[in-house]
């Protein structure tokens, strides 16, 4: 499914986002989480052996909402996701400096260095729902 021009631009501002996954009993774990819209998807970095990761590879069903700075404005995207494990700084260095600027995401690399390449979560929306977007 593709976002709008609208849709886009929301995604494309600096928001945080809830991910929601499903533990085997099917019952939601939720998290807040930073992404990256890449096209018409978006991409989470994770720890490989993460609960998110392990709960996506069994059952690859997610759902993130994302909110506007007030909470007045949403896009709730339900879909399907897949991991692969190509994380490295250049990429965590991408998503990071899009909340914390370019020296802050330097220094949280500095302090979490890799042992191994991060998951790269990729959400696949199937629906899309908005809320209050502008246009």
């Amino acid at each position: 499914m593709q976002f709008t021009e609208g849709q886009r631009a929301f995604l494309d501002r600096p928001l945080h986002a809830t991910l929601a996954t499903l533990r085997r009993d099917g019952t939601a774990v939720q998290s807040v989480v930073w992404f990256l819209r890449d096209g018409d998807e978006l991409w989470i970095s994770a720890a490989p052996d993460s609960v998110k990761a392990r709960h996506l590879r069994r059952d690859p069903r997610a759902s993130l909402l994302v909110l506007s700075e007030d909470g007045r404005a949403y896009l709730a995207i339900e879909g399907t996701a897949t991991i692969t494990e190509d994380i490295g700084t250049p990429e965590r260095l991408d998503l990071m400096r899009r909340y914390v600027g370019e020296d802050g995401a330097r220094r949280m690399i500095a302090r979490n260095p890799l042992s191994r390449p991060n998951a790269r979560i990729r959400i696949h929306p199937a629906r899309i729902i908005e809320h209050n977007l502008e246009g």
